[in-house]
Formats: C-alpha cells, sequence, structure tokens
C-alpha cells in the first residue's frame, strides 16, 4: 500500500507549473482533485472543469489566521508603542524647551536604556536635560539612570565617589546571587570544645533566683512561652550538675537561657559584673548552635533550642540562619502534633504540659510567619492545618503573626499577584482594618505605660536600680512593635490601588501611614539611644524593627519624594538615614543599613540638584507618561498578570505589574542588608 505522502508526491509530478486550487466541482463534491486542466474527475463525469481562483505560490502553503479581537488590540498596541518610541528620539533631537507632554515620554525610553552596561558611551547629549524616571520601574532602575546620566554632567570628586558605590551596588544587585553566610561570624574563630567554660554556679543560682521574682518582666515573660521557667531551671541544673550525661541539646538551653537572663538583669537591675557571664554564655550558645545535625531528636527541648536559636540569629541579622532555625523547629511542631487540638476526654497528657506546649507552637509560628514575610516565602504551615482553638485572650503578637501570613498569600504571593486589581484591594483592606485594631490596643498600652511614675527615658539615664514593680524596657518593646505594626499597615496599604487620576502610583492614606511610621522610629530610636545600661539595644532595634519586617515606608516615600520632588519627604528619609549611624566603627564586610540607606538618599539628592538645575522643579513637569505595561516583575519570577484566554494571550495588567516590580525590587535592595557585601 501507497503511503500518502507518496500519493502526493506522484500527482503532484503530473501538475502544471501554475499551481491551482482545486476545481469548483471536485470541492463542492468534496472529493480529491488532481488539479489538471480539465482534472481527471471532471473528464470522467463529462462535466465542465473551471477553475475560480489561481494560488499565488506553488510551494508555499498558506498558513489559516484567526484574527480576533484580541490580536487586532495587541496590533495596535505595537503600533502605538513604536509611534511612542519615535515621538522620543524626536524629542532626545529637539531643544530642551520642549513642551512637558514630550519630556515625559522620555521616561518610557529611560527603561531600555538602564538595561544597557553601565560602561556603554551615553547617546544623549550632555546639554540635554536629566532623564525623567519611568516610575514602573523601582529603585534598582533609578539607581541606574542616576549613574548614567549624572555621572556624564558633574565631575566633582563627592560626585564621583557616590557613583562609584552606586556602581557597585547596580554590579551587586545584578550579577549572581552570593552565598550567604549562615553561620554566626563568632563560630569561625572559636574550637570546638567538648566541655566549654561555664559561669560560676553562685552567679548562675543567683540569676535563676532573681528570674523567679521578676517573673511579670517583659523578656522573661516571652521566654516563658519557650519553655516554662522551671524547665529551664531543671536544664541549667542537669548542666551544672551532670550526674548523667547531657545532650547538646541540654547545652544549647541553658547557654541560650542564661545569656539572656544574665543581659538582663544587667539592663533591668544595672549589674554590670554579669555582662561578661552573658558573652561567655552568648559564644557557648552559638557554638553549640554550629554543631547541631540535620536530623534532631523529636522533642519539646529540641524545638526549644531551634527557637532560642532563630531568635538570637534576628538579632545578629542573620536572617536566613533564622529561617533555617525556626523552619526545623515548626517543622518538629507538626510531627509533635503540636498545632492540633487534643480532645477533653484525651487523659493521657498533663494539662500544664499541654498548655506549655500549645504556648510554644504560637511562639514558632509568630517568629515563623515574620520570616516568611521577610523573605518574601510561603510558610511552611497553612492556618486551616492548624486546629487549636483561638480565643479572645490571644496574644496579639500571634494575632499579627496571622496578618502577616495572610499579607503574603493574599497580596504578594504569585497568586496574589495575579488577582484582579479590584479583588486585592478589597483583601487589602479587610486586612488593614484588622491591623489597625491591633495598632490601637498597642497605642492604648504604651499610653498606660508612659503615664505612669517612671517612664524609660529616666531609668536609661541613671542606669542604677529601680522600683520591682515598674519594667522600663517594656515601653521600648513597646515602641517597637508600634514601629513594626505600622510598616506591615504600609505593606498592605501598598496594595490598594490607587484612585483613578491620582498623581501618585499609591494611595494618599499608604504615603501617609509611611511617614507615621518613620516619626514613630526618631520616636523610638530617641528612647533606645537614651538606654546607656544596654550598649548593643541600637543593634537589636534596627535588626528586629528595620531589617525583620520587611520595613517597607522608606521605598514608598522614597519613590513618592523622587516623583514628586517632594523635598519634605527627602528630608524625612535623611533623618531616618541619620538616626540609624552606629555610634561605633562596623566591619567594612557587613551591609550596614545606615550605609544603603543613605547611599540611596544620596542618588536621590544628586537627582534633585539636577532637576532644579534643570527648571524641572514644578512637579507638573516631572510627571512622567503612564506606567508601562512591561513584565519586569512577572518574567523573571515565572508569574503572569491578570487572567489568561484560551489562545495563552494574557491580558494586561500595569497595577499588578508595577506591584509585582516594587515589592521584588524592594526584596532585591533588602536581602543585601543580610549578606557580607561591600559597595
Amino acid at each position: 500500500m501507497e503511503s500518502r505522502g507518496e500519493n502526493s508526491n506522484g500527482r503532484s509530478k503530473g501538475r502544471p507549473p501554475i499551481a491551482r486550487r482545486s476545481c469548483d466541482q471536485c470541492r463542492t463534491r468534496k472529493i480529491g482533485c488532481d488539479r489538471g486542466s480539465p482534472c481527471s474527475n471532471c473528464a470522467s463525469a463529462k462535466l465542465n472543469c473551471t477553475h475560480s481562483t489561481v494560488a499565488s505560490s506553488a510551494t508555499i502553503p498558506k498558513q489559516r489566521v484567526l484574527i480576533s479581537a484580541q490580536y487586532e488590540k495587541k496590533i495596535d498596541d505595537i503600533a502605538r508603542s513604536i509611534d511612542g518610541i519615535k515621538l522620543s528620539l524626536q524629542v532626545l533631537d529637539a531643544p530642551s524647551s520642549r513642551k512637558s507632554s514630550e519630556i515625559g515620554s522620555i521616561g518610557h525610553l529611560s527603561q531600555v536604556r538602564s538595561s544597557a552596561p553601565l560602561t556603554e558611551p551615553q547617546s544623549s547629549s550632555t546639554s540635554s536635560g536629566p532623564t525623567v524616571w519611568d516610575h514602573s520601574a523601582h529603585i534598582i532602575d533609578f539607581i541606574k539612570i542616576i549613574v548614567e546620566d549624572i555621572g556624564s554632567r558633574d565631575d566633582r570628586p563627592q560626585t564621583s565617589k557616590v557613583l562609584s558605590s552606586l556602581r557597585s551596588l547596580v554590579q551587586t544587585l545584578e550579577g549572581p546571587a552570593a552565598v550567604r553566610a549562615l553561620l554566626f561570624p563568632e563560630v569561625k574563630a572559636v574550637e570546638v570544645q567538648a566541655d566549654p567554660p561555664m559561669p560560676p554556679l553562685e552567679a548562675v543560682v543567683a540569676v535563676l533566683r532573681w528570674v523567679k521574682d521578676h517573673e511579670w518582666c517583659t523578656r522573661i515573660k516571652w521566654f516563658s512561652r519557650i519553655l516554662p521557667r522551671q524547665k529551664f531551671a531543671d536544664i541549667c541544673r542537669k548542666v551544672y550538675f551532670a550526674l548523667e550525661d547531657y545532650s547538646e541539646i541540654d547545652l544549647i538551653i541553658a547557654n541560650g537561657y542564661l545569656s539572656y537572663v544574665f543581659f538582663e538583669q544587667v539592663v533591668i537591675s544595672g549589674h554590670e559584673g554579669y555582662r561578661q557571664y552573658s558573652q561567655l554564655c552568648q559564644t557557648n550558645f552559638q557554638n553549640a548552635l554550629s554543631r547541631l545535625p540535620i536530623l534532631l531528636p523529636t522533642s519539646m527541648e529540641t524545638v526549644a533550642a531551634l527557637t532560642l536559636g532563630s531568635f538570637n540569629a534576628i538579632e545578629n541579622s542573620k536572617s536566613m540562619a533564622a529561617w533555617r532555625f525556626i523552619s526545623a523547629a515548626l517543622d518538629l511542631c507538626q510531627t509533635l502534633g503540636y498545632h492540633r487540638l487534643r480532645f477533653p476526654g484525651n487523659q493521657d497528657q498533663d494539662e500544664e504540659l499541654r498548655t506549655a506546649q500549645e504556648r510554644l507552637f504560637w511562639t514558632v509560628y509568630k517568629v515563623e510567619k515574620g520570616l516568611a514575610l521577610q523573605l518574601g516565602r510561603s510558610s511552611n504551615i497553612c492556618d486551616t492545618e492548624i486546629t487549636l482553638l483561638s480565643n479572645a485572650d490571644e496574644p496579639r503578637f500571634t494575632k499579627i503573626a496571622k496578618i502577616q501570613g495572610k499579607v503574603y498569600d493574599q497580596l504578594y504571593s504569585p497568586v496574589g499577584l495575579s488577582r484582579l486589581d479590584i479583588e486585592r484591594g478589597l483583601m487589602a483592606d479587610a486586612l488593614a482594618s484588622d491591623l489597625r485594631e491591633l495598632i490601637n490596643q498597642t497605642n492604648i498600652e504604651l499610653f498606660e505605660s508612659t503615664s505612669g511614675p517612671t517612664d524609660g527615658e529616666a531609668y536609661a539615664s541613671s542606669g542604677q536600680s529601680i522600683n520591682s514593680d515598674i519594667d522600663p524596657m517594656r515601653i521600648i518593646y513597646l515602641q517597637c512593635d508600634l514601629v513594626s505594626q505600622s510598616s506591615l499597615l504600609a505593606l498592605i496599604l501598598r496594595a490598594v490601588p490607587p484612585i483613578p487620576g491620582s498623581l501618585n502610583s499609591v494611595s494618599d492614606e499608604c504615603i501617609t501611614v509611611a511617614r507615621n511610621a518613620l516619626d514613630i522610629h526618631q520616636q523610638c530610636m530617641t528612647m533606645v539611644r537614651a538606654c546607656r545600661s544596654d550598649p548593643f539595644i541600637v543593634v537589636k532595634y534596627i535588626n528586629c524593627a528595620i531589617m525583620h519586617g520587611p520595613f517597607v515606608p522608606f521605598s514608598i516615600l522614597f519613590t513618592h519624594a523622587v516623583k514628586l520632588l517632594d523635598v519634605r519627604d527627602l528630608a524625612r528619609l535623611e533623618d531616618f538615614v541619620a538616626s540609624l549611624r552606629p555610634e561605633a566603627a562596623w566591619p567594612e564586610s557587613i551591609t550596614h543599613p545606615y550605609r544603603l540607606y543613605g547611599l540611596l538618599c544620596q542618588a536621590a539628592r544628586l537627582y534633585f540638584d539636577l532637576s532644579s538645575h534643570y527648571s524641572f522643579s514644578d512637579p507638573v513637569l516631572t510627571q512622567s507618561q503612564p506606567d508601562s505595561t512591561g513584565e519586569f516583575g512577572f518574567v523573571g519570577f515565572g508569574i503572569r498578570a491578570g487572567p489568561t484566554t484560551d489562545d495563552t494571550m494574557e491580558t494586561s495588567n500595569p497595577q499588578a505589574d508595577r506591584l509585582s516590580d516594587w515589592y521584588y525590587g524592594n526584596q532585591q535592595i533588602m536581602s543585601l542588608l543580610d549578606e557580607d557585601v561591600i559597595f
């Protein structure tokens, strides 16, 4: 039997050089036609063989094309884009006194130019005005424009130094991701000791008795949520009176707990002699953490040790190490069933122990949700997996953690970013409403604490023992919570679409909340720097409130200030940077937030100076055209905005593009604070 292809080839040899379609009669009868003149079918049937149409090509068959409304819209968009590029090129060649509408169109070209290497020669003349920033891009693209435009216009030594740092920053952001060091800096230089030195027994007994009398202190209460106070004391006794061999987990818990309670007594009671004991336990603690194996014992003590390790890593700006610790802790919690409700009829477990296990689970839950949002990752547990009953007395930090999980899942996850703008906006409004209630509770509690007979600032300046009924650090902790909660509210409101026709790419309420967060930060820093009893409290505050957030008010106000050339907001950002200035020198290999935020403010100041030089101080002149619908934020992460049709043509969603661009760009910059890089 001949194949179909062979038949075709055989018939094609007898066809005339001019290819015809099948004759009209064969097409009507729906039978094969050899396209002869006349064809064999018509000849045998004695019919008149006619051909109404002659094909244009004998070798290239036509492809069937369906022109739908969506294709037509796409073609129109391409045509408009080409017209925009032509207009932009005309503006570049025109005098700098061109109309503001033409000047704004340069912003569309800036994104294309910013993708070129930094060493490429500039195509535009230095006499023309500065390139307007396309506000659909994020801070990274703004930095590129500053390097390209100002580098050819300003040759002052101070400017050259800033531009050199900005070039290094861009290369760091665009280069391959650095391998983050998970260990603590001190661990690398310390040899492993089988029996590490410990503080004197008399000091340990004294500090444990002090803890028993100060269980009302904020930090002591927090540790009691990890393990009951008596459990900590029993483990310390086990390590000091080693009638039996103690485990590595016992060593971690004992040293971690003692390092904090020794230091807490230094801060609360002013007992300076215990500072070196705290440091000794801290060294033992971090070394023991570095020796943990992959497979860990499944026990409550292991979960507590990992939680202490995660909390310590956060305080030392090691978010990836903190994530590893808390992820392992949450995995063990689920293995042990701490997230599941035990029915009253089950008498196999002591009720007090079960309560302690639930407190431990919610503590792990709180830390894990915060780190997941900071790192832009999905949580290791879904709320639908938790069957523990919620109650009115649920701690505020647990409610905040639940909101943090929903912020990522509903607003900033790939699924959240693909939602329709109106749907995402409604979800953001609901989350913002819930968070405002918790912020009001924090404000009330802070007011009640500051209206007492003693405030934290008065205590901090004295450095002496205080009344046992007052916890001066509580005010600082509440202020720190308020900064973090305000930053979270700004992140939620950033997902709310702005009012149509608004000059801002974000809502006015979001801008207001971002400003308020920076103002609260300034108040908190005043109290933190006044606390002389804890020389590391500034570092702890920055790591917990600014770097463990994520802290987005800076990014929101930065974009707003540059877009509208708002000198007051830029001054507010510069005050924020000044508040982060470290009192002592930090290692050059560590990316301090003061350095990163300060460099961004310097770039903005250069842009402001150049804009004023070219008479672009009027905000109307700096408004670019509507944001481009490019897929910067989606293609790199495998995300598509909006629903798709059957023919895989996606519907454009500019608001989702901008939101994704801003979110992932902010994540990229903030990740530098967790790496040892120099720029």
